[in-house]
C-alpha cells in the first residue's frame, strides 16, 4: 500500500483510514471491560465508541473528523480507567482538549446548516473575527452546559462530580482557554482556504474546496 494510501484511506469500505482504526479503539476497550465484568467501563467506552462511530456518515473533512475521535477517545477512557480520580491534572487537560478539538466542528456544523459562513467562502477581516467569537462562545457554552449537568447530577442523583466552587471555576477557565486556541485554529484554517467540504469515499485524497 502506497504511503499516501495509507495515510489517508481509503483501504476498503468498512476501516476507511487510521481514524477509523482510532474509532475502533472505545469498542474495543468497552468489549475488554464487559468481559471483565467492569459495567462501568464498558458502558462508557461503549457510549464514546457508539459517538465515534455515529459522526462517521457525516463526512467531515479528516482533520475534523481526528478532532471529534480523539476528544470522545481522551474523554472516555480517562473516565474508564478512573484517570479522573488517580492523576490531579488530568481534568484540566480533557477540559481544555475538548472545546479546542470539538469548538472548530461544531462551527463547521453550523456552516453545513449555512447557519455560519464556511470557512472556505470569500472572507475579510470582520468575518475572521466573528468566526472567532463565535467558536468561542460555541466552546465556551458547551464547557458551562456540562457543568450544569454536573451539578444536576450531584443535586438529584447524589453524586460527587463537582468537587469544590474552586473546581468548577478551574474547569470553566480551562473550557475557555481551550475554546480560545480552537477559534485561533480555525481562523486560520479559514485563512488558508480550507473549506468544510463533505470528505469523498473511495479517494484518498485531501478534500478540495472547490469539489
Amino acid at each position: 500500500m502506497e504511503t499516501r494510501r495509507l495515510l489517508l484511506g481509503d483501504w476498503n469500505a468498512w476501516i476507511r483510514d487510521p481514524i477509523d482504526l482510532l474509532r475502533a479503539l472505545p469498542v474495543a476497550g468497552a468489549l475488554g471491560f464487559a468481559i471483565g465484568t467492569d459495567a462501568h467501563g464498558a458502558l462508557i467506552l461503549g457510549v464514546a465508541g457508539a459517538a465515534a462511530w455515529a459522526v462517521r456518515p457525516v463526512l467531515l473533512p479528516r482533520a475534523y473528523d481526528l478532532c471529534v475521535v480523539l476528544a470522545l477517545t481522551l474523554q472516555g477512557w480517562g473516565e474508564a480507567l478512573g484517570l479522573y480520580d488517580s492523576l490531579h491534572w488530568f481534568d484540566s487537560v480533557v477540559h481544555f482538549t475538548v472545546p479546542l478539538l470539538g469548538a472548530p466542528v461544531l462551527y463547521i456544523v453550523l456552516a453545513r446548516l449555512d447557519v455560519a459562513p464556511d470557512p472556505g467562502d470569500e472572507t475579510h477581516t470582520r468575518h475572521y473575527v466573528g468566526m472567532g467569537i463565535l467558536t468561542f462562545a460555541l466552546g465556551g457554552c458547551v464547557g458551562a452546559l456540562w457543568e450544569i449537568v454536573e451539578f444536576a447530577s450531584d443535586e438529584w442523583f447524589g453524586s460527587e462530580l463537582q468537587e469544590s466552587n474552586a473546581d468548577t471555576v478551574r474547569d470553566l477557565m480551562a473550557d475557555c482557554a481551550g475554546a480560545l486556541c480552537g477559534a485561533v485554529l480555525l481562523v486560520a484554517w479559514a485563512r488558508y482556504s480550507w473549506g468544510s467540504v463533505r470528505r469523498i469515499p473511495g479517494e484518498n485524497r485531501f478534500e478540495a474546496v472547490d469539489a
